[in-house]
């Protein structure tokens, strides 16, 4: 993204003085903006990062101030402010962080309204608050934030009308931005074949230096249509009707195909990397790469230790494998969030769905066997496909509610697959046990497979928490052989992740996190013959952390989530009656 003189900021850096005098113009304070925003982007994560994030977004607050019809200044200062809304834990600071941004990119389209990176950047930052107010009423805020929507204020509608409108919004910008980066970039791939055509030679490394250029427009547009199509599915899962729903999934998709057409486009890039890739397909390979099936045995949980260290990319260079995996990691986000609205308004599942999600996944992964967000996202889709047929075959739930599935059915999955083929009753019930235990296994390996990238993941720790205990709830002769170490490892992950978050020092770990995971913890230890004594410590400490009966109250109301049963909530609340 544009940066207000990041080349003259950089040349300035060896003369300085070791105490810099303290900036007085509007073009001190922008490059002392620029040098602390570049010293954060260095960090990137951490207490550091955020100061040089916050010192940087004061500077630039002084140079709006100075002259607050500069629309450089106005975007890098929303941008600033946009970065921050990671940094933060609570919710109520996130919300003003977001609207400060807004406002700031909303100014400055004032006065360069056609600015390609200030309207994707101001599509990111609606997108991200659609998201976050459905969580968090914003109206609790502190009326001293600054939290101005201009014309968009936040004082109509519930939560979902509100981010129902800001992902409109949002989309309309996108839609827009695509039209600009766009005509920019066949402009440039027109200039470029007219100048190729007028000279015979060219050297090798100018034809490398303007291939470069293109890939980097290239790279810019399939972004704004990757953001497009996340807006589009998360309008889809938000809106009444299903015909408008299944309406938006389908230009969401649209707008990845048009983005794998471009990263699939040879004009555009230096070099083909994977001849396959748009599809999956590798030389001699199948849609799906079979893997073993899993032993009955289950493992004993270890103390998480990293195993793999991935090599970090120092080149600036935009590459077509990155951005293609990118737009299947969408693909896969989307039908998953497909498969979720489909059983909301059908009750059924749709196993079609999950395995095309799959597919996707499974392309990711061959570029990059240990990335982790791909890795987690296939845990996630595989536990919840289990939990959903687990669902239908413990409740027994008629199959009618299943699609694409019966007794005689075949079904790669890619992982630890499984065929049902009997045909009589029993023989189908059995298979359907055996297949819900295989997908529950092969979430598991996706998650500790992440477990060797990131060993202090507090989040993947408790996703393993999560899938060892919803394993231990199953009544199929193999769950209740292993269930003792099903649920020893899901006490012993639940600690883990407690250990790696308990100080609040680890980030993107929040309060209300920290505390479903001691709750979930207790849950587990209660189930655990002769752990009476540690179920009430645990929950002791969750009363510690800001936990209530009212939150216990509401949770028995129906908001006690996937993991917590209502049992043990009445148990805790039980607990909390008598004095806890």
């Amino acid at each position: 993204m544009k940066k207000f003189g990041k080349g003259s900021a950089s040349k300035d850096k060896k003369k300085a003085p070791k105490e810099a005098p303290v900036p007085q113009t509007w073009e001190e304070y922008m490059e002392e903006g620029v040098l602390l925003e570049e010293k954060g982007e260095r960090y990137a994560t951490g207490d550091k990062a955020r100061r040089f994030y916050e010192k940087a977004g004061d500077m630039y607050n002084k140079a709006c101030q100075l002259n607050p019809e500069d629309s450089d200044c106005l975007y890098n200062f929303g941008r600033v402010l946009y970065i921050l809304v990671d940094f933060s834990h609570d919710p109520c600071q996130k919300l003003a962080l977001l609207n400060a941004s807004i406002e700031r990119f909303r100014n400055a389209l004032i006065y360069d309204s056609e600015n390609p990176d200030t309207l994707f950047n101001l599509g990111q930052a609606l997108q991200t608050h659609a998201d976050v107010i459905q969580d968090h009423d914003e109206d609790d805020e502190d009326d001293e934030h600054d939290h101005s929507h201009g014309d968009h204020d936040h004082d109509h509608g519930n939560p979902e009308e509100r981010a129902a409108e800001e992902l409109q919004e949002a989309i309309s910008l996108f839609e827009t931005c695509y039209s600009i980066q766009q005509h920019e970039l066949y402009t440039a791939v027109q200039e470029s074949r007219e100048a190729n055509a007028e000279e015979e030679k060219k050297s090798g490394e100018l034809v490398e230096q303007e291939l470069q250029e293109l890939s980097s427009s290239a790279g810019v547009l399939i972004d704004t249509l990757i953001s497009a199509s996340q807006a589009l599915t998360s309008l889809a899962f938000l809106v009444d009707t299903r015909e408008l729903s299944q309406e938006h999934y389908k230009d969401a998709a649209k707008k990845l195909d048009i983005a794998l057409g471009i990263a699939n486009d040879r004009a555009l890039w230096p070099a083909p990397e994977n001849e396959s890739a748009s599809n999956g397909k590798g030389k001699g390979q199948q849609d799906d790469d079979a893997e073993p099936l899993e032993s009955d045995e289950i493992l004993p949980a270890s103390k998480p230790v990293s195993t793999f260290r991935e090599a970090e990319s120092q080149s600036d260079i935009v590459s077509q494998k990155e951005k293609i995996c990118e737009i299947h990691l969408q693909y896969s986000n989307l039908l998953s969030s497909q498969t979720d609205r489909n059983f909301q308004d059908t009750g059924k599942i749709s196993e079609e769905l999950y395995e095309q999600s799959l597919k996707h996944l499974n392309v990711v992964l061959r570029h990059h066997p240990r990335q982790v967000e791909a890795l987690c996202d296939k845990g996630d889709l595989l536990g919840s496909w289990a939990q959903g047929l687990a669902t239908f075959e413990q409740g027994s739930i008629s199959l009618g509610g299943i699609e694409h599935w019966d007794s005689k059915s075949e079904l790669s999955l890619g992982t630890s697959d499984v065929v049902a083929g009997a045909a009589d009753a029993n023989d189908g019930k059995t298979d359907r046990a055996s297949r819900i235990w295989q997908l529950f296994a092969s979430a598991t390996r996706a998650f500790l497979t992440a477990l060797e990238v990131e060993p202090q993941n507090t989040s993947i720790l408790e996703k393993l928490g999560d899938i060892h205990w919803s394993r231990s709830l199953l009544s199929s002769p193999v769950a209740l052989k292993n269930r003792p170490m099903l649920l020893n490892n899901a006490s012993v992950y639940y600690r883990f992740a407690w250990e790696s978050c308990k100080d609040g020092a680890a980030e993107n770990v929040d309060e209300e996190q920290r505390l479903e995971i001691l709750l979930s913890w207790a849950q587990v230890l209660r189930a655990i013959p002769g752990k009476e004594e540690e179920v009430l410590r645990v929950l002791k400490q969750w009363k510690r952390l800001g936990g209530s009966k009212e939150m216990l109250a509401e949770m028995l109301e129906g908001n006690s989530g996937d993991i917590l049963q209502e049992d043990f909530v009445d148990f805790a609340l039980k607990q909390f009656t008598k004095g806890l």
